[in-house]
């Protein structure tokens, strides 16, 4: 783990180290996770490399996942799918761990081993170079003061068979630090996502965050001419295996691709070469880095570098600079997670995207990426102007795409409804051309507690001194459940609480976690738990009428049709219609909440009102039951 050299060291170098906000920093202070004897504003070197040291091996952090700390390794396979080849790479790994070397050492010698093998290495090439890849290698040599004697004979009895499918750089993200991987936000793109791209021979080419080169080995073609091929990276180590990559799919030591040391995200052009600087790209194609680690300054920077986005994600700003990048009738194809879709801070984004009017592609990938929870898409822009401009959504199991215009796009936050069909489109469409309000700008939001040590502070029993706390879990629609767990309060403990009369007045309760919109109304005071969230709405409209609205099959099959998300949000709450009722649908929605709330009514009463107050139809009802 880098570290800081100075004399003293404050809580921000901590952050900067350790990859984490300056609100963990102090939460971890407050809940006992570093200890009171490290509670200071300053720390001499010797007690900066103590706490580090003492955060790097605590139980407690393991724990709660913190991958930013661990320093475990695992077999990243690549695009290796025989037993054979994994064996090979396996024994590759095995070879550099016995001869405990430098990671720089190992990948030189491994690269050697598979150049040589693949007849591409002159028996003199070290001593009379001739080919660009010789002077490319011995360049390494130097930049990286690698012992060449030694070099040669760490991997000299290893044959790989060139297969193009980067074992080089399995092997190098397999000896990696998990936690490497992890700051970088970086993982392999399967080669089954990628068979259906073809680059025409001619083409420019882009792959502005290239690692290895992996993407690059699946859709060039041998016949292409190199010169067209561009690559950046912010690995020098992956850059120079790209290289190699490169060499091996060509089969020919003398290809000139350019193959740039380049920021895509702080994008400080001064690191590339005036030509590449100027270069627009036919094709741009890439695995952007996801949730990418930055420091407190480092996200100022980024902040102020592109006020326009609002955010400091690093595909989000990968996207942006990609584009200006784009030559006219230009193709970029982008693999992103599903949020970039739907979640609120990418709305920026989204808004630069719609007001270009470029025709888009949105393909559903689901879990496509080993090691990696969130869902992914497939995103393809033409670099040129549509009318209508439209956004066509695939899914696997579709012939035929979705076609969202560029009006659908236009709702809150832009977001793109890609699990819609065309009929939810149209149905959605029809709700909202209903007057209504919205909970954006008219109600106060609050989340639940978030104690930090759940076992220390919850109680299976009550105490004369304690009170119920509900757990999203604890929430029914319309009601409360009985609670499972007591809390004797005392907010300064707390890792996280709002302030104390939000949880005291007149609220609506929700679950956080949830597929579907589950909420309550609370007029006694609980306490919450963070899985249980709170708003009070603030303009001029029932409170029990948003209850059951938001209790209703419509309101669920908006939220998913919408957002496609397991938590419920903020923004998602907010962007739900409240529509213009008369007295009488008021009065008849707070029979229902008060009958629900009393004892468990049924619920059709409730959804047929509320498709009534929108006028739909026999089948526009069917699609909201059958969902």
């Amino acid at each position: 783990m880098d570290q800081i050299d100075k004399k003293f060291y404050t809580k921000e170098d901590l952050q900067t180290v350790l990859n984490i906000s300056e609100a963990t920093i102090n939460n971890w202070f407050r809940t006992g996770v570093i200890p009171n004897t490290w509670k200071k504003n300053s720390f001499t070197k010797h007690e900066f490399s103590d706490l580090i040291n003492y955060l790097s091996s605590s139980t407690k952090l393991k724990g709660r996942a913190n991958r930013s700390l661990a320093d475990g390794n695992s077999t990243c396979y690549l695009g290796i799918t025989t037993k054979e080849r994994r064996n090979l790479l396996k024994k590759a790994i095995q070879n550099y761990q016995d001869l405990t070397i430098e990671l720089e050492e190992g990948v030189f010698s491994l690269a050697l081993a598979a150049l040589r093998s693949a007849g591409l290495l002159a028996e003199e090439w070290f001593y009379k170079p001739k080919s660009k890849l010789d002077f490319f290698l011995i360049s390494w040599i130097k930049e990286k003061q690698i012992n060449i004697a030694k070099a040669l004979k760490y991997f000299e009895d290893f044959y790989i068979p060139n297969l193009n499918d980067d074992f080089l750089g399995a092997f190098y993200q397999s000896v990696q630090s998990v936690a490497a991987k992890s700051q970088r936000g970086s993982f392999y793109t399967p080669a089954s996502l990628l068979q259906d791209i073809h680059i025409p021979l001619n083409k420019k080419i882009l792959d502005p965050c290239c690692g290895s080169g992996s993407i690059l080995l699946r859709v060039l073609n041998p016949k292409h001419d190199s010169d067209q091929i561009f690559a950046w990276d912010i690995d020098d180590t992956a850059l120079k295996i790209c290289r190699i990559n490169l060499t091996l799919f060509f089969n020919d030591p003398n290809i000139s691709p350019h193959i740039e040391l380049y920021d895509s995200v702080f994008a400080n052009k001064t690191t590339l070469t005036k030509q590449t600087e100027q270069t627009k790209f036919d094709y741009i194609i890439t695995n952007p880095p996801w949730g990418s680690k930055y420091s407190a300054t480092q996200k100022r920077i980024l902040l102020q570098k592109y006020p326009e986005l609002g955010t400091c994600e690093s595909y989000s700003i990968v996207l942006f600079n990609s584009l200006r990048k784009l030559a006219p009738n230009g193709y970029l194809v982008f693999f992103l997670p599903h949020s970039f879709l739907n979640v609120s801070s990418h709305a920026n984004i989204r808004k630069y995207l719609a007001k270009k009017g470029l025709p888009m592609k949105v393909m559903l990938l689901g879990n496509s990426f080993q090691g990696v929870m969130s869902e992914a898409i497939r995103l393809e822009i033409n670099n040129t102007k549509a009318y209508p401009a439209e956004i066509k959504v695939f899914r696997s199991h579709e012939q035929q795409p979705t076609v969202i215009s560029n009006n659908t796009f236009r709702i809150k936050n832009f977001i793109i409804p890609a699990t819609a069909s065309n009929a939810d489109l149209n149905l959605m469409n029809k709700i909202y051309s209903s007057k209504h309000l919205l909970l954006e700008d008219n109600a106060k939001f609050a989340l639940g507690i978030v104690t930090g040590n759940n076992n220390q502070h919850l109680l299976p029993r009550p105490t004369s001194n304690s009170e119920a706390i509900y757990r999203g879990k604890d929430i029914d629609h319309f009601r409360f459940l009985n609670p499972a767990f007591y809390l004797e309060f005392k907010p300064d403990k707390y890792q996280q609480v709002a302030p104390l009369e939000l949880y005291r007045q007149p609220k609506i309760v929700y679950r956080f976690i949830a597929d579907k919109l589950v909420c309550a109304l609370d007029k006694q005071g609980r306490l919450l738990l963070n899985s249980a969230n709170l708003f009070i709405p603030t303009l001029d409209y029932p409170i029990e009428t948003i209850v059951s609205l938001f209790n209703s099959k419509l309101y669920t099959y908006l939220y998913r049709k919408m957002y496609y998300s397991k938590k419920v949000l903020r923004n998602h709450l907010e962007s739900l219609p409240l529509p213009f009722l008369n007295s009488k649908q008021h009065a008849l929605l707070k029979e229902i909440h008060d009958n629900f709330y009393l004892y468990k009514d049924s619920p059709e009463k409730l959804n047929h009102a509320v498709y009534s107050f929108f006028n739909l139809t026999v089948q526009e009802i069917r699609l909201i039951e059958d969902l």
